[in-house]
């Protein structure tokens, strides 16, 4: 049973994430922006103007600029043949003023009156006039930072009908499969949350999908994919840094859940739920009208979070434990390409800023990929097949106690309670102060005689036919039974007014049982019967203090010897003969 319970977690693990490739590659050749519809404008010439007075001339959208006082202007040919009724420039660009010109008058201007703007990607929309058509297009732009944050991507000329669609561009599955992530997180996290304290799984399980939620809203934000959800700058540029300052703390406290050292897990939870304190309290300041924008202090957070989640990354690296399960190697050899793709990232964000036309062919191509998709990717399916992993294995090992549990309280021979779990229960019914209820002794007549005679064979055949009929008496009462050990079985049953009807069950269940047998060997029992309310009774008017279930026990045990001197008394002192 355990090893099924094991397979069937794999299974639909299996299950899942082929359901995931399939809707990945789906959504890669069906539900794509068609490509004969927009036209990416690789040809341009940027001129950059420093405040030394000198400028820099490139050819394509690889360029880049030293100052927040350097003057950028791009010149973006339009060929004639490009003219397909009313169209679009569209492209991102980071933390700026845009303005775009056609000869000197000005078609549209972002940046310069966003409400509360920080830094963030803005989603630049400028409609073509027709007569641009052979002409061109002029675009300014004011930085407000010192140096390029990312990749100037080529502007994609595309129908104003669609243009809303411009982000998603060369990322129609990434957007798919990252607002499923999301949603997932979220009802993960629901999910988890409510069996916090009860699945001793649960907690790392919420960590992991809020940890994964905050990388995938960092990295829609940052990549302008938000805009797809809502339209506005602000949002995007409030939901990167929302899932960078949440990153910054839920990274650690995931990571406290996989190292086996004491200290580094005390160092990793107490400065996970300061960092993610810390970030939710700049989400609080946010909202209300305090003034607060995420750009205080940004390059403290953001060397903050770095050494957070570089501390994360290296306690999933190296846990500490001696014993490595699957899901150990799983996260390990995971986290390595995760670590790997991380860093390619960082060092193209960073490269990006000196990185021009005038780089290798190879620097170019490499300042233009997307290393933190594949990142998410990578570390969603890392975390997710881990974590499945390790619940299969607290799962089994779960089912592994319990079943030994149960065999250490069953007894082998009749599959009834044995003498640990009738003791257990008693237990049971003095802590709670269970007052209702009787208790039948029974003692198996003639067992010795019939195994001395008929062999131990029948003997244990004997001993399973009154296990059974005792098990058919109490199947639709509140009951429980038990071997007490040898010839000896106890049954109690709640209330105690159904006592005498599961007796009388329990003798007919024997009759009916050797008449379809047949056995050659007498069939009997004796038993007594005693209810805690006239034991109390009885020890409260000798004033012998509070009745026990061992003294209940005692009394139905004094009245089955008297059943069976009584029966003796009416068969006689027969003897079974051999047949």
């Amino acid at each position: 049973m355990i090893k099924n319970q094991s397979h069937t977690v794999l299974l639909l693990y299996i299950a899942i994430s082929s359901a995931i490739c399939i809707l990945w590659f789906w959504f890669s050749f069906k539900g794509g922006v068609p490509e004969h519809s927009y036209t990416a404008l690789d040809k341009m010439t940027v001129v950059v103007q420093h405040e030394d007075g000198t400028t820099d001339v490139f050819h394509n959208n690889l360029f880049n600029f030293r100052s927040i006082h350097d003057r950028i202007t791009i010149h973006l040919p339009l060929d004639k043949r490009l003219e397909k009724g009313y169209q679009s420039i569209n492209f991102m660009y980071y933390a700026s003023v845009v303005r775009a010109y056609y000869k000197d008058e000005l078609i549209v201007s972002y940046g310069d009156h966003l409400k509360r703007h920080m830094i963030g990607h803005i989603r630049v929309t400028i409609p073509v006039p027709k007569e641009a058509y052979g002409d061109e297009i002029r675009i300014e732009i004011e930085p407000h930072m010192t140096l390029l944050e990312d990749t100037f991507h080529a502007p994609i000329l595309m129908p104003q009908t669609d243009d809303d669609f411009f982000v998603a561009i060369g990322q129609e599955t990434s957007y798919a499969m990252l607002v499923t992530i999301l949603v997932c997180c979220v009802f993960g996290m629901m999910i988890t949350l409510f069996f916090y304290r009860i699945l001793d799984f649960a907690p790392e399980g919420y960590w992991m999908f809020f940890l994964i939620f905050s990388m995938t809203l960092w990295y829609m934000g940052n990549s302008g994919l938000i805009y797809l959800l809502l339209p506005s700058e602000d949002f995007n540029a409030v939901c990167e840094y929302v899932g960078m300052y949440l990153l910054m703390g839920t990274a650690p406290i995931y990571s406290s859940f996989e190292v086996e050292r004491p200290r580094v897990k005390r160092y990793l939870q107490t400065f996970g739920k300061f960092a993610l304190t810390v970030g939710i309290l700049t989400v609080v300041f946010y909202v209300l009208p305090s003034g607060y924008t995420f750009v205080d202090h940004l390059r403290w957070m953001q060397a903050f979070q770095i050494v957070m989640v570089i501390s994360a990354l290296l306690s999933l690296l190296f846990p500490g434990k001696k014993i490595k399960t699957t899901s150990d190697y799983i996260m390990q050899w995971g986290l390595i390409f995760v670590a790997l793709f991380g860093l390619l990232e960082q060092t193209r964000i960073i490269a990006a800023a000196s990185i021009t036309e005038r780089a290798p062919l190879i620097l170019q191509w490499f300042a233009k990929q997307r290393f933190a998709k594949v990142l998410i990717i990578l570390m969603v399916f890392t975390f997710a097949t881990s974590y499945f992993f390790k619940m299969a294995f607290i799962v089994q090992k779960t089912l592994e106690e319990k079943h030994l549990k149960m065999l250490a309280y069953t007894d082998n021979l009749t599959a009834l309670g044995n003498r640990q779990y009738l003791q257990r229960k008693l237990d049971m019914l003095d802590d709670n102060r269970k007052e209702d209820y009787a208790v039948i002794f029974i003692d198996v007549n003639d067992l010795k005689v019939t195994n001395d005679i008929f062999g131990h064979d029948y003997g244990d055949k004997l001993i399973q036919m009154v296990a059974i009929a005792i098990k058919d008496a109490i199947r639709n009462a509140t009951a429980f039974a038990g071997r007490n050990g040898g010839d000896e079985f106890i049954c109690v049953v709640s209330p105690a007014s159904l006592v005498e009807d599961v007796a009388k069950t329990i003798r007919n269940n024997l009759i009916e049982a050797k008449r379809q047998e047949n056995v050659p060997f007498p069939v009997s029992i004796a038993l007594g019967i005693a209810t805690y309310a006239e034991v109390a009774h009885r020890m409260q008017s000798g004033g012998e203090g509070v009745a026990l279930a061992s003294q209940v026990i005692r009394c139905a045990d004094e009245r089955m010897y008297e059943d069976k001197r009584n029966q003796k008394r009416v068969r006689g002192e027969s003897e079974i003969k051999c047949p």
